[in-house]
C-alpha cells in the first residue's frame, strides 16, 4: 500500500486507542507523522521510533477551545507548511440524558469532535486548494448516521462533521482534495469509560462481540483511505447499522445503549 508512502499526516489524539494504532499502522506504511495530543508525555512512546515510516513532530495542543486550537495550528506550521493528509481523530464522548450534562461538559464535547477539527480544515484547505492536492480524514462514528439516545451532544458532534465533510467533500473534490469519513462502532478503547452524568453503564454489560478491536477498525480504515473512499464504515456492526437506517429505520428504536 504505497498511498501514505512519504506523506505528511497530521494525527490528532494520537495516544488515544483508535489514535496509536493509526500512528503505528501509517508508520509501518511509510508515512511521515505529526502527531498530536493533550500531553506532551503521552506521544513520549515515538520520540525513539525508527522504521520505514518517520515522526516529523510531537505536539501538546488541547483543541477544547478557539485560542488552544490556534496555539496548536501555530505549532503545527513550524513543522510543515500544510500536511499531505489530516486525521482528526480526537474525540471525547459522554453518557447521559442531555438535561443532565453540564453545560460546560457538553459545549467543550463539541469543541473538540466538531468545531476544532472544522477550524483545522479552514486554516489548511486554502494551501491544500492551491497545491492541488489533500487529503482530510474526520473521524465521526455510528452515531454521526443514527442518534444515539443517552448521548445527544456526541450525536450531534459525529452527524455535524459527517454533514461538513460531505459539503466540503463537493466544494473542493475538483481542486484534488478527497474528503473521507469514518464510522465505527464501539471500540475498546479508552472512550468507553467517558464521563457518565446520572447513568451508570458498564461496557461489560455490553455483548462483547459487538465491540471492535482498535487494530482491525484502524486496518479497514486505513485500506479503505487509500481508496479515497467517502464513507468507511470498518466492523460489521456498522455497516449493519447503517443497512438499518437506510432500508428500516423504525427499527432503531431497538438499539439502546443506556
Amino acid at each position: 500500500m504505497t498511498y501514505f508512502e512519504g506523506k505528511t499526516i497530521l494525527l490528532t489524539g494520537a495516544s488515544g486507542g483508535l489514535g496509536s494504532e493509526f500512528a503505528a499502522q501509517l508508520l509501518d506504511l511509510g508515512g511521515q507523522l505529526v502527531l498530536a495530543d493533550v500531553k506532551l508525555e503521552s506521544l513520549d512512546r515515538y520520540k525513539s521510533y525508527s522504521g520505514k515510516g518517520k515522526v516529523l513532530g510531537l505536539i501538546a495542543g488541547d483543541i477544547g477551545s478557539k485560542e488552544g486550537t490556534e496555539r496548536f495550528l501555530a505549532d503545527v506550521k513550524k513543522i510543515t507548511p500544510c500536511p499531505d493528509m489530516i486525521i482528526n481523530n480526537a474525540g471525547i464522548a459522554q453518557a447521559g440524558a442531555f438535561g443532565d450534562v453540564p453545560l460546560d461538559r457538553w459545549e467543550k464535547l463539541m469543541n473538540i469532535n466538531l468545531i476544532s477539527p472544522m477550524r483545522i480544515c479552514h486554516y489548511f484547505l486554502p494551501d491544500m486548494k492551491t497545491r492541488g492536492s489533500g487529503h482530510i480524514v474526520n473521524v465521526s462514528s455510528v452515531a454521526g448516521i443514527v442518534p444515539l439516545p443517552g448521548g445527544a451532544p456526541y450525536t450531534a458532534s459525529k452527524h455535524g462533521i459527517k454533514g461538513f465533510s460531505d459539503a466540503i467533500r463537493l466544494e473542493y473534490e475538483k481542486h484534488g482534495i478527497a474528503v473521507s469519513t469514518v464510522h465505527p462502532f464501539f471500540t475498546r478503547t479508552a472512550i468507553l469509560q467517558s464521563e457518565r452524568f446520572g447513568v451508570n453503564v458498564n461496557v461489560e454489560d455490553y455483548p462483547q462481540f459487538l465491540i471492535e478491536s482498535p487494530d482491525n477498525v484502524i486496518r479497514e480504515t486505513i485500506k479503505a483511505i487509500a481508496s479515497k473512499t467517502d464513507f468507511i464504515l470498518p466492523g460489521p456492526t456498522s455497516k449493519v447499522l447503517d443497512l438499518v437506517r437506510r432500508l428500516a429505520p423504525g427499527m432503531l428504536g431497538l438499539f439502546k445503549v443506556f
